[in-house]
């Protein structure tokens, strides 16, 4: 037994048989759930996260690899019934169908889950079949740009004579991407037709960060400080120049809310983006002996900021806190386990030395591919309103606030070829679904060859069951779901030839 599954489960699993489709098959059977979830739902895409009905045919998605895949088909239909809203320790939650597939482990009877975890199959699972303390996988994003400048694009106005020159292309060093963290989190731009300004904002104490920005914009972009004022215990730095300001507003973002990086940005090699997260949380985080803390009215920026965060392999928990009064919708980041506060206290150039006692109780952990969340709570809700679904290439999935998704349920498709005696001569399937879902699509066709018809239809869930050894109780639907789909194979070849 190699976790939860046998050994011919296993096997039929890492090497099925008979994968792929008869072209002129004698019948053909289809099976399977259709899965959603609610329009409003956030996806993790190739420009930070989008609600799952404005995403577009074409656009890439994360998926479980840690790649970003293109969804090649969107789907969404009408739908009153009960909806499952999962959420996890540290990410947030995420509402869906309760056929939709999870990655996951099963391990909510586990006491000691970061140890004993380790001999369990990660899998695909129905989130009916999910339960509290079950550890649900997120990918590290894998992709890397090899970016080395960015081109300096914003031409002169035709009737700009004043502007001073500025470089042709900004290279990706270490100084410029901490200044554009410290924009993200403190800059600010004014973009008039002729004239622009971009500034900066730091607490009268930060005088440190002021000088490091004044420094940086001077060496990598060669422009002198326009003006400095200290208003109201804070430092307000100000280079003035409509080109610069437009570049910031066009691959930065103008206004706290409306700030991100671009996608190449997102994807740059994780020793590189320790500068744009010592920016970022110089300006608008602390750090401390107890933990640390980043926030940000910026959604875009808050989800890219999580994905840093997790090629760093750094622990973390986000929090969504709602608008109340005047205070904005807001995000926050918490860094409090000890060597994961190391890490960011690094990057920092802070040393950090976290009481033992506040060490992490192992609810979250990481290997080189994913970070392993257990399951907080599982409620269930009835909704009705849309719902969708998208098709990624390749992958066949998609990442989204807090779960990694299939992009269907356990779907299967058989084909059969029978002779002149009835006899099945061949058998092949296609399947999207869980390992289990694989391995009984293999062993169904594997006991149909050679066999009447007749003899076929009497193929049962429990046989293919015992012919792999037996199946964990949660996972005998596949079972069952390999047998409808032989008979709705051997349905399709008798209507095919009008035979009862």
């Amino acid at each position: 037994m190699e976790g939860q599954y046998s050994e011919e489960v296993m096997e039929h699993f890492r090497n099925p048989r008979n994968v792929g489709e008869i072209p002129d098959a004698d019948g053909v059977g289809n099976v399977g759930n259709p899965v959603c979830v609610p329009d409003s739902t956030l996806i993790n895409c190739n420009s930070s996260v989008a609600e799952i009905k404005d995403i577009k045919k074409g656009t890439a998605v994360l998926s479980h690899d840690g790649k970003y895949h293109t969804v090649s088909r969107i789907f969404r239909r009408l739908y009153k019934n009960p909806l499952m809203n999962i959420k996890v320790h540290n990410l947030g939650g995420v509402t869906l169908t309760p056929e939709h597939h999870v990655l996951a482990l099963k391990t909510n009877h586990l006491r000691h889950k970061f140890y004993e975890s380790k001999k369990y199959v990660a899998d695909w699972y129905m989130a009916a079949e999910l339960k509290k303390g079950d550890v649900i996988l997120y990918p590290i994003p894998k992709e890397e740009a090899h970016l080395r400048s960015i081109k300096f694009d914003q031409p002169k106005l035709k009737h700009d004579f004043k502007s001073k020159d500025l470089p042709k292309e900004l290279v990706i060093t270490e100084d410029f991407l901490r200044l554009i963290g410290y924009y993200l989190a403190e800059g600010y731009v004014r973009t008039d037709k002729c004239k622009g300004t971009l500034g900066f904002v730091f607490g009268a104490t930060e005088r440190r960060l002021a000088d490091d920005v004044i420094s940086t914009v001077k060496k990598e972009i060669g422009l002198d400080i326009g003006n400095t004022r200290v208003i109201r215990n804070a430092i307000n730095i100000e280079f003035y120049s409509a080109r610069l300001a437009r570049f910031f507003e066009k691959f930065f973002g103008k206004g706290a809310a409306n700030k991100k990086m671009p996608h190449s940005f997102v994807l740059l090699s994780p020793e590189k983006q320790k500068s744009i997260i010592c920016g970022l949380w110089r300006g608008d985080g602390y750090i401390n002996k107890k933990g640390a803390k980043y926030v940000t009215i910026s959604k875009q920026l808050a989800y890219q900021l999580r994905l840093l965060l997790l090629r760093q392999k750094i622990i973390f928990s986000f929090l969504k806190i709602e608008a109340k009064g005047m205070h904005k919708e807001n995000y926050c980041i918490y860094v409090k386990e000890e060597n994961s506060l190391k890490k960011l206290g690094q990057i920092l150039g802070v040393s950090v030395n976290r009481p033992p006692k506040l060490r992490n109780t192992h609810k979250c952990w990481h290997d080189e591919n994913f970070f392993y969340f257990t399951i907080k709570k599982i409620d269930r809700l009835i909704y009705k309103g849309l719902i969708y679904n998208l098709e990624v290439e390749d992958a066949h999935s998609y990442v989204g606030e807090a779960l990694t998704l299939h992009n269907c349920g356990d779907i299967m498709r058989l084909y059969i070829k029978v002779d002149e005696n009835e006899v099945i001569t061949d058998a092949k399937f296609k399947t999207f679904g869980c390992g289990a879902a694989i391995a009984t699509s293999s062993m169904v066709t594997e006991l149909v060859k050679g066999k009447t018809i007749k003899e076929a239809l009497s193929v049962s869930n429990r046989a293919v069951a015992e012919a792999l050894g037996g199946l964990p109780k949660i996972k005998m639907h596949c079972s069952v779901l390999a047998e409808q789909a032989l008979k709705s194979a051997i349905d399709d070849y008798l209507a095919r030839k009008k035979k009862e």
